[in-house]
């Protein structure tokens, strides 16, 4: 199935892009896999079902309307959406024959399934199908024990749900509580500020306390988010047990914490889920592994490439030219130029974007400093402004990509042995930030909504392998933050912004940052032997 989103802009929503979901499944399951007789293999087994219908293209105008309605109101996946998956489960399990939403003619499996591994926002389709067939459920949580926790454990545990819907419709039931509120500014309010709380901080299980509106450090709330909290909770307590992405080692308190909590479900830590040749100890060998590029350009003669990249990363291409992903060919240069260590590469995923006047600060600290950091930037949105990326690409310091070979640049062989890449730059999504720590970057935090928070919390105050930033924040405009027990005041103002960056930049290319490179390595060695162990 395809569906188009939108992207939030620090202010706005813009247009993003037409996904086809399908595509991108088998695609992601082809390059899991190590060799091409495992790939015949395992994906012969694998069944990706289309169900459901597209999703209307998300224009700024409809995206303003979602932001005004009643949370209650709006389903993701759409209702219909799940009906379908619910008739199609169905199917499979009585072993019928059916056809998918693309046409697709699905025989009898020859096997009932017994387990069912699901994320948060499937429940009405799984709760019904284990309702009917008694069947195990097991959630799915690409991001660490601490975030799972502040979501969906008791309250007593730091947890945020537990009675969250039941509070919000009280409130909204008294008109002097309501106090002329919306459903949906009461439930914006209760996640900023739960008054439940007997005060104003957020305690999880191997995390240092932070203030509750910590959670919430831009202004966006996306429409879907109550309905991912409620349904997810729902979800959460009916299920058998949870898969998570993170190792034990990694959040020991974290994990007791969620065994004590989590009662009768079963806590299955996995670790990261990336493709093997990620940990490959050959990192050539991995680089070329992970390097399925979809952006390619075809630069100069093979012969003038190799001799300047050093034979990396470049495969023959049309009329004796050769075919060289430009953010590839950009660590190489910087390497060469600029030194170990020096490169930054800048991404905030395909769903938020920072504000267009804070990536302006960013890139004008970037471009200022005294000892030179080239930086990537990827653009997937399309929200970065012509004039900044003419700008970006006019200084020769500094790169604009629509899409960026993420897992390739960080175990490139320039990022790995000479160490081109430096930094990363994220909003600390769980994909990310688990790949960041896999291939042993440090990086720096700039967190927007749901996990994030917690990530970035987690990755500079516990890990010690990043920075935070604070000042970019504006989601709760006066309300300071709180670190290593202290109150640090948010003043969000340009020139708060342009001085922290500017000084963590410094900080990076300093002591502080080679100590979290060096514990980004520690952990790094860490995932990769638990990866070995299997």
């Amino acid at each position: 199935m395809t569906a188009r989103s939108a992207i939030f802009n620090g202010d706005r929503w813009l247009p993003s892009c037409q996904v086809d979901f399908v595509k991108r499944a088998k695609d992601e399951m082809s390059r899991q896999c190590i060799s091409e007789e495992e790939r015949n293999s395992l994906l012969s087994r694998v069944r990706v079902i289309a169900y459901g219908d597209p999703q209307p293209v998300i224009t700024p105008e409809l995206a303003q309307i979602l932001l005004s309605m009643d949370p209650r109101e709006v389903h993701d996946p759409p209702l219909k959406t799940c009906a379908d998956g619910v008739h199609m489960i169905n199917k499979l399990m009585d072993g019928q024959t059916f056809i998918d939403k693309l046409g697709q003619e699905w025989g009898p499996v020859g096997a009932v399934p017994k387990i069912l591994v699901a994320d948060l926002v499937m429940g009405n389709i799984v709760l019904p199908v284990k309702e009917k067939y008694n069947i195990w459920v097991f959630v799915w949580w690409a991001g660490s024990i601490g975030s799972f926790t502040r979501a969906f454990a008791p309250l007593k545990h730091g947890g945020r749900t537990e009675g969250y819907s039941d509070e919000c419709e009280a409130i909204f039931a008294e008109p002097e509580r309501r106090n002329g509120r919306s459903f949906r500014e009461i439930a914006l309010d209760m996640g900023i500020r739960d008054h439940r709380a007997s005060d104003n901080f957020v305690r999880l299980a191997g995390m240092p306390p932070y203030f509750q509106w910590e959670d919430y450090p831009q202004p966006v709330w996306l429409i879907a988010v109550y309905n991912i909290l409620i349904g997810g909770k729902k979800l959460v307590d009916a299920a058998d047990g949870f898969l998570m992405t993170t190792l034990e080692e990694l959040e020991p308190e974290g994990h007791k914490d969620m065994i004590q909590w989590a009662r009768r479900h079963r806590v299955l830590c996995l670790g990261p889920q990336l493709p093997v040749a990620l940990f490959s100890q050959d990192s050539q060998t991995s680089a070329e592994a992970l390097a399925k590029l979809d952006v390619n350009y075809n630069a100069v003669p093979a012969a003038s490439v190799a001799n300047q990249n050093g034979n990396h990363m470049t495969t023959v291409g049309i009329n004796g030219h050769v075919s060289v992903d430009p953010a590839i060919a950009f660590l190489d240069r910087s390497l060469a130029e600029y030194g170990q260590h020096s490169a930054i590469y800048v991404s905030f995923g395909s769903l938020l974007s920072p504000h267009e006047a804070h990536m302006k600060i960013l890139i004008e600290t970037l471009l200022a400093l005294e000892k030179p950091m080239p930086f990537i930037i990827t653009n997937a949105s399309g929200s970065l402004s012509d004039d900044l990326k003419v700008a970006t690409e006019k200084s020769g310091r500094g790169l604009v990509v629509a899409w960026a070979p993420q897992q390739a640049m960080l175990s490139h062989p320039i990022s790995v042995i000479y160490v081109g890449l430096g930094w990363m730059i994220t909003h600390c999504g769980g994909g990310g930030m688990f790949e960041s720590l896999s291939s042993g970057m440090p990086v720096i935090a700039w967190p927007f909504m749901g996990d994030e928070p917690q990530h970035a919390l987690w990755i500079s105050q516990v890990l010690d392998t990043g920075f935070e930033l604070l000042q970019v924040r504006t989601g709760v405009p006066g309300k300071p933050g709180l670190r290593n027990g202290t109150s640090i005041p948010i003043l969000g103002t340009a020139e708060a912004i342009r001085t922290e960056l500017h000084e963590t930049l410094q900080r990076a290319q300093g002591k502080d940052g080679a100590r979290k490179r060096e514990n980004a390595q520690k952990f790094k060695n860490m995932i990769s032997n638990a990866v070995k162990k299997g």
